[in-house]
């Protein structure tokens, strides 16, 4: 078991610093060895010499410490300033540790080093946020692994397969961009504060997309969004706004394969993919036509 900030400790801590935690920043600290081993494992198996982590939200360094035991460098993000004072003191004499006191959403991706890997227990207010800038930001490449402890049913919607309720915009972006893994869950009873909710760590690897147009792709998640945010409503009609008319779009619907009855919660990521070349070559040719 991999040591880590011990409830008692972790309270001790705190109480020495006038740290409180904050509800509001979503801060709830792991204080289990056993888990902390298991997202460490995630991330650092099979990683190059030299590869670099890159950790979201590292509180008071519960996955900082053995993180630097495994990998080359550490880039330790967190938005609170007063618990990178925690951070400090818990990495300290750790030389292959950066602390980065910042909002990770407002960060360049393209700045980090390469090639780099992803973890974090994530602020279950800005799970999704996090994940689809990951995925979506232009000109940065994509870590190797992704790494996430998330809200249990943030887990289950992000892993869900077509046609269930769980599945939805998320779900497509995320499929489609990487295979997905489910690596264990948590129980709530191992934070501090203690959470509402259990969690779950998944592992996220990007696919080879060999053939896929940026473009192409770029459009699919307009079409996601769009289908989505309808989603009672048959493709037909909630995916007309995004076609340059309703001919255009039964052409492409017709030309995927693709019935235009379906809802989008029924369609494959690779359906989107699909349906987007179609309706992009459809709206090609009336533009030369």
């Amino acid at each position: 078991m991999i040591e880590v900030w011990k409830a008692s400790e972790l309270a001790k801590l705190c109480k020495e610093s006038g740290f409180q935690f904050s509800k509001k920043l979503g801060q709830n600290f792991l204080t289990d060895g056993n888990i902390a081993g298991k997202i460490v494992e995630a991330v650092c198996a099979d990683a190059a010499a030299g590869t670099a982590v890159v950790e979201i939200g590292a509180g008071a360094g519960a996955l900082t410490v053995p993180l630097a035991q495994r990998a080359a460098r550490v880039i330790a993000v967190e938005f609170d300033p007063r618990a990178a004072a925690l951070l400090t003191r818990a990495t300290e004499g750790l030389e292959n540790v950066e602390i980065c006191i910042a909002d990770f959403l407002t960060l360049l991706l393209s700045a980090f080093p390469r090639p780099y890997r992803l973890v974090g227990n994530l602020p279950y207010q800005i799970t999704t946020p996090i994940i689809a800038k990951v995925l979506e930001e232009k000109n940065a490449p994509l870590p190797e692994t992704m790494v996430f402890m998330v809200q249990k049913e943030v887990a289950d919607r992000l892993l869900a397969p077509p046609g269930g309720r769980d599945y939805g915009a998320i779900s497509v972006l995320v499929q489609y961009t990487c295979e997905t893994e489910r690596i264990c869950e948590v129980s709530r009873e191992v934070f501090r504060p203690r959470p509402g909710v259990d969690s779950a760590v998944i592992r996220l690897k990007p696919r080879g997309k060999a053939g896929d147009d940026a473009e192409t792709a770029a459009f699919m998640f307009r079409l996601v969004r769009a289908g989505f945010g309808m989603r009672r409503k048959t493709l037909r009609n909630a995916l007309m706004g995004a076609a340059p008319s309703e001919s255009a779009l039964l052409a492409a619907l017709a030309a995927a394969e693709i019935d235009p009855g379906r809802r989008a919660e029924t369609l494959s990521p690779r359906d989107f993919y699909r349906l987007a070349a179609a309706l992009q070559k459809d709206s090609f040719l009336l533009s030369e036509s």
